[in-house]
């Protein structure tokens, strides 16, 4: 489409530069315009989110990364960490110039959504999850192409984490993912045309010792309509005017009977390494009174309370008095 703004680059043949070029303004009124002033330009399907908006996409998207993470650490019954790193729009030609062969890009459809995502996994977390669901550590091992079991392993993670994924998002009919396959090189992709715009949430991964970033890639059209329900949403609407709000991920029941370490301890204390070394048992560590308001409370080695040293009936206890922000 042409296009009358600022001077583009000029043609090498000024001749073709000076021609008139028959045009109509927004009028609809047929003018002439010098050629030098023609400049393309391409409508495509991005999308159109305000910054509100847009900030409450990646929030939710944050916040249900999260909780995709904790249920594929139940599933491979090992730690699996997963954060969310940036959420951007894309083309598919663009994805498939940054996304170089070979990969493991399953494919799935969310129902009724409209359109195809891609789940891209990088090979070596691939095999890492495969050794896993396998009986392994879950470490890293070396890199080779990854065989029809491991696949299908894959694909029951995959199945697991997009329909955690769909589980927070508010729609009117139940979000059902469905897998179609898998593909190697992004250059068979067909998901879309040149100028489709899609969203592109890059996520940090790791198990055992091998972290590496897991894409997943939708395109607008399937999720207008749940970031118009998101957008919808008058208590979001509030909240976005104040701070920053995380969604909890419903509890599940099954963490109930869980124990967890619990640590009370005191930091900031110092004391000379030849004390240190001439401890006896019997010798007393003198310590500041105001320290005794100042414990700090850990779940599993991670501090997460202030309290005050005390007691409760015949047992010693800690009262909790400041909850420490995550």
């Amino acid at each position: 489409m042409a296009r009358v703004g600022s001077p583009a680059v000029q043609n090498p043949s000024s001749s073709a530069a000076s021609q008139s070029v028959p045009v109509f303004t927004f009028r609809g009124v047929k003018t002439s315009v010098a050629g030098d002033r023609i400049r393309n330009f391409a409508f495509g399907q991005s999308a159109a989110l305000s910054t509100s908006e847009l900030h409450r996409f990646k929030s939710h998207n944050e916040s249900v990364i999260r909780g995709v993470g904790a249920r594929l650490s139940m599933f491979l019954r090992i730690e699996f960490t997963l954060e969310l790193l940036s959420l951007d729009t894309i083309t598919l030609p663009k994805f498939m110039d940054t996304t170089p062969p070979p990969r493991l890009m399953i494919l799935f459809k969310i129902e009724p959504l409209r359109g195809i995502g891609i789940l891209d996994i990088p090979p070596p977390l691939a095999l890492a999850i495969a050794d896993r669901m396998l009986g392994g550590k879950g470490f890293s091992v070396n890199p080779r192409a990854l065989r029809e079991v491991e696949i299908a392993l894959i694909n029951q993670m995959a199945q697991i984490a997009i329909k955690e994924w769909c589980t927070p998002w508010k729609s009117v009919d139940e979000l059902r993912p469905v897998l179609l396959g898998h593909e190697s090189n992004p250059r068979y992709l067909q998901i879309g045309g040149s100028d489709e715009t899609f969203y592109l949430l890059k996520m940090e991964a790791g198990i055992g010792d091998c972290i590496e970033q897991m894409l997943m890639v939708m395109p607008v059209k399937m999720l207008d309509p749940l970031v118009r329900n998101l957008s919808l949403d008058p208590e979001g609407l509030r909240k976005d005017k104040t701070v920053k709000e995380l969604v909890i991920p419903k509890w599940n029941s099954a963490f109930d009977e869980v124990n967890i370490p619990l640590t009370a301890e005191w930091r900031d204390l110092e004391i000379t390494t030849r004390d240190l070394l001439n401890f006896q048992v019997g010798d007393v560590i003198p310590l500041d009174s105001t320290q005794l308001n100042r414990v700090e409370v850990c779940l599993a080695h991670l501090p997460k309370y202030i309290g005050r040293v005390g007691s409760s009936g015949p047992k010693s206890a800690v009262e909790i008095t400041k909850i420490l922000p995550t």
